[in-house]
């Protein structure tokens, strides 16, 4: 029957869709619409099946099957929710945890970072913390994770003795522990111990869960921080792989085996809202980690598989207009999911300015159950398979990211890499891009640095979500070299006057490495801030910096150019005077001065403005020599006239919006260069 209904309908070769594409382009070249990513590769505008010659390993293997490209489940695309619990106190974080997994969660991850004498988030200090956070959770039958910065061993240890007092064996026990200590060198700068005894803490925890935690992982191979420092996708995939790789080379010279290694370790990604080509990247990243583990000869095929964790981006999350945060974590929820991602976090919309509220934690949740409840996304085994596209983007990420792969391998590995600058560099590179396209609104922030709501007050509650305690300290002696041992810490722990402190060690007085740490950030702040000077300069003078729209002579011009200029300065939190025209120059100019706004706008046509803005300008400026005098549009062959009758600017498309705005913000005196305004 299919056959038959098929054969209805005739094969298209890819020349002819061309020349169709072209007829509905009028002609325009279709080479004009090759996109070229930051990830430094050309995309086309469309591909056919002929474009899936030679991607026959990724096309020809099956679900389950090496090299993993598409997933590692055979029968469905199940992914775990994952909720991250951050709060003041054990009673707040266990209830939250219980509330979560009542309410859809099925995996837990407990934000209780420690180091340098301090914990974030979660204030875990002896064993009875950590009975009273695991109260009436089910240890054993969901995954638990636990974020816990330099204190992995410690938190592993008081776990396990958890575990055992509620009768759960440390074989049934699955979640992990984020011991990483790649990504703490590239985030602080250093390692947290020596670098000998980071790799050896490292070793000998990996070697208790692979004798007593088969379903454990405890080495997280994390690629956020490169992600949320601006690197590019590829330049993504390749440091964090470089990473995987710094782990096998390290503690397999240390005499731990690959499979070991490789059965304890994951991955985890954050997930922008490139929605394609981050469907690609898990896909991509799966097939080269196939490979590079194929070379370390373990004894399970298992053992090649990635193990994915995903999570929403921070990079590309605002805190004006928060809700469009939603929008954008269930785009980035969609490509995970559809990615093959093993777990996902969706961070709730307000997780970037304050502690999330119920409203916001249950809209995160439900963002995941819609998609398997009502979108059945964790039905189809790969749901991208075959798509031309997303084949074709899966295998250019794979070969641009192993080329840089490659160039890291040839300095030495991910460390001599960081400490060489190699890595800073290629994503300040690649950031400086970002940043520019976002200053000149090429790259868009919804509500931030184009189609703003200039009605939006200062975000409320705002603080910050993971306050600092000292960790305390017993007393009670405990032998340097136990600390790398999880028996001795068991022991250690059993007693009941025991204290985390007490096993936290103190960062060295001189690190033997030194690098130039890298720099997360969202993409959004520069126009968050030059927003907020705003708002507090209104909060401290009661004054409202003003904007006048002067529209004149073509009728559909001058309102493009209006709403262009409208939504120009009101990314800057200025109120915006609006107008439709006026009968004629007269009556506009004396509006403009009656309204008292400093900065006027000319909003016409590029033609019509030599003979349109010298007349208004003089005008205005013969009665408030100060006033500023812009022109909205670009009329290149004129600038220079019009700047000689007394025009101060032009805005237009390729405008450094950020650059124009703060000139104009020193200028009505809200920002000084320093100080409490910046």
């Amino acid at each position: 029957m299919s056959k038959k209904l098929f054969e209805e309908f005739p094969p298209v070769t890819p020349e002819e869709w061309k020349s169709q594409i072209e007829k509905d382009l009028k002609g325009i070249d279709l080479q004009k619409l090759n996109w070229r990513p930051y990830e430094g590769f050309t995309v086309e505008p469309f591909y056919t099946e002929r474009d899936l010659t030679g991607l026959e390993y990724l096309t020809d293997s099956a679900p389950n099957e090496f090299p993993y490209a598409r997933g590692i489940r055979a029968r469905d695309n199940r992914w775990r929710i994952d909720d991250h619990i951050s709060a003041e106190n054990i009673e707040d974080a266990n209830r939250l945890a219980v509330e979560s997994i009542k309410q859809g969660a099925d995996s837990i991850t407990f934000i209780c970072e420690a180091g340098e004498g301090l914990m974030r988030g979660i204030p875990i200090q002896s064993e009875d913390d950590v009975s009273g956070l695991l109260k009436n959770i089910p240890i054993g039958e969901i995954p638990l994770h636990f974020k816990c910065g330099t204190a992995h061993a410690a938190i592993l240890s008081l776990f396990v003795n958890e575990a055992e007092k509620t009768g759960v064996e440390p074989e049934k026990l699955t979640g992990s522990v984020d011991a990483d200590p790649l990504g703490y060198l590239a985030l602080k700068g250093t390692f947290a111990r020596s670098e000998k005894d980071s790799f050896e803490e490292l070793a000998a925890v990996i070697s208790y869960v692979g004798g007593h935690m088969p379903l454990f992982k405890v080495l997280k191979v994390n690629g956020h921080h490169f992600h949320n420092s601006g690197a590019s996708i590829t330049q993504e995939v390749a440091f964090t792989l470089s990473s995987g790789v710094e782990y096998l080379d390290r503690l397999t010279s240390m005499d731990v085996r690959p499979d070991m290694i490789l059965n304890h370790m994951s991955f985890s990604f954050s997930v922008g809202s490139n929605y394609f080509m981050e469907i690609a990247k898990l896909r991509a990243a799966r097939l080269l980690w196939a490979k590079i583990a194929e070379q370390y000869k373990p004894g399970g095929e298992s053992s090649k598989k990635m193990i994915l964790e995903t999570r929403t981006s921070s990079w590309n999350k605002t805190v004006f207009d928060p809700y469009v945060n939603m929008l954008r974590t269930t785009v980035e929820a969609m490509a995970a999911s559809i990615g093959g991602s093993e777990t996902l976090n969706v961070q709730p919309m307000d997780s970037t300015f304050r502690t999330p509220d119920e409203f916001s934690r249950r809209m995160a949740r439900n963002t995941q159950l819609i998609l398997k409840n009502e979108s059945y996304l964790d039905r189809v085994t790969d749901p991208g398979a075959g798509a031309y596209y997303i084949e074709n983007l899966t295998d250019s990420i794979a070969e641009a990211s192993w080329e840089t792969f490659l160039k890291i391998e040839e300095l030495g590995g991910v460390v001599e890499a960081l400490k060489s600058g190699f890595i800073q560099d290629e994503i300040e590179k690649t950031r400086n891009k970002r940043d520019m396209d976002i200053a000149a609104r090429k790259k868009i922030f919804l509500g931030v640095n184009q189609y703003p709501d200039i009605n939006e007050k200062m975000p409320e509650n705002t603080g910050d979500r993971r306050k600092e305690v000292k960790l305390k300290k017993s007393g009670l002696e405990i032998k340097p070299e136990e600390l790398n041992s999880i028996e001795a810490l068991r022991d250690y722990f059993s007693d009941k006057n025991a204290l985390l402190g007490d096993t936290v060690p103190e960062a060295p007085v001189k690190h033997d490495v030194r690098i130039l740490p890298l720099k997360p950030y969202r993409g959004a702040e520069p126009f968050e801030k030059i927003r907020l000077r705003t708002l507090r300069y209104i909060s401290d003078t009661g004054n409202s910096p003003e904007v006048f729209l002067f529209p004149a002579g073509n009728p559909s011009m001058r309102s493009a150019r209006a709403a262009f200029s409208g939504n120009f300065f009101g990314c800057a939190g200025f109120k915006i005077i609006e107008n439709t025209g006026f009968k004629d120059i007269e009556t506009g100019v004396k509006a403009a001065l009656k309204s008292e706004a400093r900065i006027i706008v000319i909003c016409s046509s590029d033609k019509e403005y030599p003979d349109l803005a010298p007349e208004i300008c003089k005008e205005l400026k013969a009665e408030s020599p100060d006033v500023k005098v812009l022109i909205a549009g670009n009329p290149k062959e004129h600038v220079s006239e019009l700047r000689s009758c007394g025009i101060d600017d032009f805005i237009h498309a390729r405008s450094n919006a950020l650059e124009l705005i703060e000139k104009y913000q020193e200028i009505l005196g809200i920002y000084t260069g320093g100080g409490e305004n910046n």
